[in-house]
């Protein structure tokens, strides 16, 4: 890299703004796709169908491509990193969707645990720490019907491609250019 000249620099960022306008809607829904068979860990259904479900939940309601795809998306990164998915959610769509979908998406699991006060280890109250934060509310609700609710096993789910253009609409739209940079 030390020998690139500022043309070769402009050159490579052109080509990846090209690629990424092609590919990263593609790349998200194969990492959603590969988890299709994966075990269901006791619940009714498998993190690949509880995405779909609530999808498809958020699609029935009237939804916008975007709070579609936050909800396809929302537990994407749950069996690789279960205890930050959140947060690998929110930086995936981070330069494509609103301030208050990034949120939601970046906290959903604390407001989650919500619904599981007999769980012995969850604490069903994190939420609280947010309850002074503008978007407290919206993440309640958004956790309640289409989080906690999503995982029925008769439910008749929307299949991957349904989303599909909705997800290629989000990722075709210009990046804000957030290079986010967590606390320690």
């Amino acid at each position: 890299m030390d020998d690139l000249s500022r043309n070769d620099w402009e050159n490579l960022m052109q080509y990846r703004k090209l690629y990424n306008r092609e590919q990263q809607a593609k790349q998200a829904l194969a990492m959603l796709a590969l988890q299709k068979d994966d075990p269901s860990y006791g619940f009714r259904i498998n993190n690949y169908r509880h995405c779909l479900q609530s999808a498809t939940m958020v699609y029935r309601d009237g939804g916008d491509d975007e709070e579609v795809v936050i909800a396809l998306f929302h537990d994407l990164g749950f069996n690789v990193c279960p205890d930050n998915h959140g947060e690998f959610s929110a930086t995936l769509l981070a330069n494509y969707i609103s301030e208050q979908n990034y949120w939601i998406l970046r906290n959903h699991a604390a407001f989650l645990n919500y619904h599981a006060q007999t769980h012995p280890t969850a604490d069903w109250n994190e939420r609280e720490q947010f309850r002074e934060h503008p978007y407290f509310e919206c993440t309640a609700e958004w956790v309640a019907r289409y989080d906690q609710t999503s995982i029925q096993s008769q439910y008749d789910t929307a299949p991957l491609d349904f989303f599909e253009p909705m997800v290629y609409r989000i990722f075709t739209r210009p990046s804000k250019g957030i290079q986010l940079h967590l606390a320690p």
